[in-house]
C-alpha cells in the first residue's frame, strides 16, 4: 500500500485535470472496446498509446468470451460490458488482445486439480478448451511451448467467433458500424499481431493498413 501511495502521489503530479474534469463534466466517449486478458503484464493504454477516455476495458482472465445465450443463468460480467459497450457507448471497434506466455492458455495444457474453492476458474476455462483442441488435433507432433503460442493465437479466434454470436455485435458489423480485431501482444518485445481477415493468419500491427 505504500508503494501505491506514493504512485498515486507522483500520478498527480503529472495529472492532466483539464482532461479529467472534461470527462467528468461531459462522461466517456471511447471509441473501441478493449477485451484483454487480466495478466498484470498487459497493460491496455501503455501499448497502444492511448489516452484516458480512449479505451473502454474489459478484462479477465485468458481473455475469453463466453458465447452469447438470450436466458442468461448467470451473472456474466463480460457479457454486460459488450452489451453496454455496443448498445450505450455506441463503440466503432472491438479489439480481442490475448498475449504471449498467457498463464490461462498453459493451465489448459496442465491438470488442474479441483477443490472447493477452485470451482469458478475451473469452469471459465472452459471456454479456451476448443482452441487447445484445435490446435493439438492440427499439430500433433509440436512441442508443448510452440503448442502453447499456436493456442494463444487460435483462443483469439475463437473469442472472436464467440463474440461474433452477440446480437448488437452481428447487427453492428452487417451494418458497418461496428468492426472486430484479434490482436497478440508479445509481452517480451511490445510488438503486436493483428489477426489479417482476408487470409485468417496473424501479421505485424506495422503492416496493418484499411
Amino acid at each position: 500500500m505504500l508503494k501505491l501511495k506514493e504512485g498515486n502521489k507522483k500520478y498527480r503530479e503529472t495529472f492532466n485535470k483539464e482532461l479529467a474534469e472534461y470527462l467528468a463534466d461531459n462522461g466517456q466517449f471511447p471509441k473501441t472496446l478493449f477485451i484483454t486478458c487480466s495478466d498484470s503484464r498487459v497493460v491496455p493504454n501503455a501499448l497502444t498509446g492511448s489516452k484516458k477516455g480512449e479505451l473502454f476495458i474489459e478484462r479477465n482472465i485468458g481473455n475469453f468470451i463466453a458465447p452469447y445465450t438470450p436466458e442468461p443463468k448467470d451473472y456474466r460480467t463480460t457479457a454486460a460490458v459488450i452489451e453496454y459497450a455496443v448498445e450505450v457507448l455506441k463503440v466503432k471497434n472491438i479489439i480481442v488482445c490475448g498475449h504471449t506466455e498467457c498463464g490461462s492458455i498453459a493451465k489448459l495444457f496442465s491438470e488442474i486439480k479441483p477443490t472447493n474453492t477452485n470451482k469458478d476458474l475451473i469452469k471459465w476455462l472452459e471456454l479456451g478448451k476448443p482452441a487447445k483442441e484445435k490446435v493439438v488435433k492440427l499439430y500433433p507432433d509440436a512441442k508443448l511451448k510452440e503448442l502453447r503460442r499456436l493456442t494463444e493465437k487460435e483462443s483469439v479466434r475463437l473469442q472472436m467467433k464467440n463474440l461474433k454470436t452477440y446480437p448488437q455485435v452481428q447487427k453492428g458489423i452487417e451494418n458497418g458500424t461496428l468492426k472486430v480485431y484479434g490482436w497478440i501482444f508479445d509481452i517480451r518485445t511490445g510488438e503486436v499481431e493483428y489477426l489479417d481477415s482476408k487470409d485468417g493468419e496473424f501479421k505485424p500491427l506495422d503492416e496493418y493498413g484499411e
